[in-house]
């Protein structure tokens, strides 16, 4: 929280609404972002920079959730509003190693989407001027953190406690176990970052707020998090689970959606009942079999993080290819092939196509 007046909410809040019923379940889904809007008006003397994220579910929805950074957290850090205070004790108590490199990936692809939505020479909130720029650049180094340790099995809660951990992991020297997955320059920018993030301010960012020097940070921001991204992805020399000996059981595959194929027509489903019948058969006829192996999210993220490489290897004056069936962006202009993608997004989490 930036203590300026108004006061601003640089995070995103995120709330679980657990119902009980189908019924309610259908009827409150449809209505997260409505209900996202509705928190946030209570507190009218806050300005959000991020947004309240409203999730519905069922009790019996959280015993099937998957092990991943963020359901990790919310089993051990949650806070119940109202309701049952044990309710997060169904949420299943997995290890940390239980978290696959895939899923590791996927924390890194949302967080170039993110990246792109705050892209230079676009307008991120309103005043007070880089803070929101400065927060969605650090919150590419915290994740970045929070892959590589689900990477090695050795996720914890807390951002600072997962700055600690990766220098302990990382080593001085750039010797450590996680030596192949950063190095001690990126080692150093997740500490500077994590401060940012823990406190924001400019004197935590390191930056006088120029706008010449912003667009650099967010281009290293972009830089770094693609070689992550490509290291992680690929299986790259210094995977610490390979140099560590651990059966390929325990490795993840690295590609593809690990969702189900119920997942990915479901997804494509709800997401195709909102566009017209001809963009809908166009779609359908260009992506074919992908709609089998993947959602529009596996989608949205995997050709943000394609755009987000184009930026920072080819620049924004050069036209970008469309991605198959122009979804989630059509060619042309990047900039504007940036805005589709980062619409495409906002309206598939949140159900607010305008972010």
């Amino acid at each position: 929280m930036l203590e300026t007046d108004p006061p601003v909410l640089l995070s995103d809040v995120d709330l679980v609404v657990i119902v009980k019923s189908l019924e309610a379940l259908v009827e409150w889904s449809g209505r997260r972002s409505e209900l996202g809007v509705a928190c946030e008006e209570l507190w009218g003397d806050v300005r959000f920079s991020g947004r309240v994220d409203v999730g519905v579910m069922l009790a019996g929805d959280l015993e099937a959730m998957p092990a991943r950074p963020g359901v990790y957290d919310m089993r051990a850090l949650g806070k119940v509003l109202a309701g049952n205070p044990a309710i997060l004790e169904r949420i299943p108590a997995f290890a940390p190693s239980d978290i696959t490199v895939r899923e590791a990936v996927i924390l890194i692809e949302n967080r170039g989407v993110s990246l792109l939505d705050a892209r230079p020479g676009k307008r991120v909130g309103g005043e007070p001027g880089p803070y929101e720029l400065l927060y969605r650049t650090a919150r590419v180094y915290t994740d970045i953190a929070a892959a590589a340790l689900s990477i090695a099995g050795a996720y914890v809660p807390g951002y600072a406690a997962r700055a600690e951990l990766i220098r302990a992991k990382a080593g001085a020297g750039g010797n450590g176990p996680l030596s192949g997955l950063i190095d001690p320059v990126l080692c150093g920018r997740i500490d500077r970052w994590t401060a940012f993030k823990l406190a924001p301010s400019i004197a935590a960012a390191g930056v006088d707020g120029g706008s010449p020097r912003l667009e650099k940070l967010w281009e290293e921001a972009a830089i770094d998090l693609i070689a992550f991204w490509k290291r992680a992805a690929t299986g790259a020399s210094g995977d610490p689970r390979e140099s560590s000996g651990l059966s390929a059981g325990a490795r993840a595959v690295r590609t593809g959606s690990p969702g189900s194929l119920r997942d990915h027509l479901r997804g494509w489903k709800a997401y195709l009942s909102k566009v017209s019948v001809p963009r809908r058969i166009e779609l359908c006829a260009a992506l074919g079999t992908r709609l089998f192996s993947r959602t529009p999210l596996d989608a949205v993220r995997e050709e943000g993080m394609r755009l987000l490489e184009h930026r920072v290897t080819c620049g924004a004056a050069v036209p970008v290819r469309g991605a198959r069936g122009g979804f989630p962006y059509r060619g042309g202009d990047w900039d504007r092939a940036a805005e589709e993608l980062c619409s495409a997004w906002n309206d598939i989490v949140f159900g607010r196509a305008n972010g």
